[in-house]
């Protein structure tokens, strides 16, 4: 229940974020006037160049709508992204060969790992590495862990969370919301794998000291004290972070205001040609052509430079 809070929490602050920045891009529009012909011009060395021309307040929605522009960017960038990294990851895994066992499926991988990935379709691996150290008591605790991630779709989930914190990023605390929504999923799938089986307890946490005893493996890296604490006995001790979703919405909330009340006395026209440059537009865009060339040139360079080789796994933790 405390994952799901959070991550509706997290779903709402980042639509509300989205919606926000939709918002003022609209109220540039409703504010600014531009038109063909340049009604501001300055004479400069005898070439005529044009201007726009507002006052304070059209300036304040200018800023805004750059705020709402980067936040859409990001936010477009961001989910792309991480489509594109959940399909690069899932060919690796496919190239693999993994084998059915016991409702997952089995990566030929000497190190411990145990995990579930896909977004929108997420399955359970499991490395042969795993498998060959974990005795079946253990095994079927970690796999029922992993099962739940899969049920709720935690990676898609995450995955969301992550975008929007990295588009909002002025939003205070929302990158503390998404880690702790990640916590608390993890506190969830252990939840969910003690409720199939009591004994699934202490095979969870014979998994743990496992995968982290295992010579150069990071699994260390993934053992949490609250979850230690929790397959002890100790219920975790959890709060709704409403000081931080408030803190989060009354800064949303105080740049729609600002947006409305700037809205309304806002004036600003400009025209078609860009700030003080020719107001002959084919002179811009013959001194654009050779900086695109030069950009996609860059850009076709970098792809072809070798790629460093991944491995099959993002990380070598027990429970991921």
């Amino acid at each position: 229940m405390a994952a799901a809070r959070v991550f509706r929490a997290n779903l709402v602050l980042g639509a509300l974020g989205l919606a926000s920045a939709i918002f003022v891009l609209a109220r540039l529009l409703e504010s600014w006037r531009v038109s063909p012909h340049a009604s501001h011009q300055i004479l400069i060395f005898g070439q005529r160049l044009s201007y726009p021309a507002a006052n304070v307040d059209a300036l304040v929605i200018v800023l805004l709508a750059v705020l709402g522009s980067v936040v859409t960017a990001r936010a477009l960038t961001g989910a792309l992204r991480q489509v594109q990294a959940s399909r690069h990851f899932q060919r690796l895994l496919a190239h693999s060969e993994p084998q059915p066992l016991h409702g997952a499926l089995l990566i030929p991988d000497p190190q411990p790992r145990a995990f579930c990935a896909g977004l929108f379709w997420p399955r359970v691996y499991v490395s042969a590495g795993a498998v060959a150290i974990l005795d079946e008591a253990a095994l079927s605790a970690v796999l029922a862990h992993e099962r739940h991630h899969a049920r709720r779709r935690d990676p898609l989930r995450l995955a969301a969370g992550r975008v929007l914190a990295d588009a909002l990023f002025f939003l205070p605390g929302l990158a503390a919301l998404v880690e702790r929504q990640q916590a608390l999923a993890e506190l969830s799938a252990d939840e969910s794998a003690v409720n199939v089986a009591p004994a699934n307890r202490p095979a969870l946490a014979r998994a743990m000291l496992s995968f982290s005893d295992i010579p150069g493996s990071s699994g260390s890296d993934g053992i949490d004290p609250v979850r230690v604490d929790y397959l002890l006995g100790d219920p975790p001790s959890w709060r709704f972070p409403v000081v931080l979703c408030l803190g989060a919405a009354s800064v949303l909330l105080l740049l729609v205001a600002v947006a409305v009340l700037a809205g309304r006395v806002a004036s600003g026209s400009a025209t078609l040609a860009l700030p003080f440059l020719s107001h002959q537009p084919c002179i811009v865009v013959l001194a654009a052509i050779p900086t695109g060339l030069g950009v996609l040139g860059v850009n076709y360079r970098r792809r072809l430079r070798p790629r460093p080789a991944s491995g099959v796994a993002p990380r070598s933790t027990p429970l991921d």
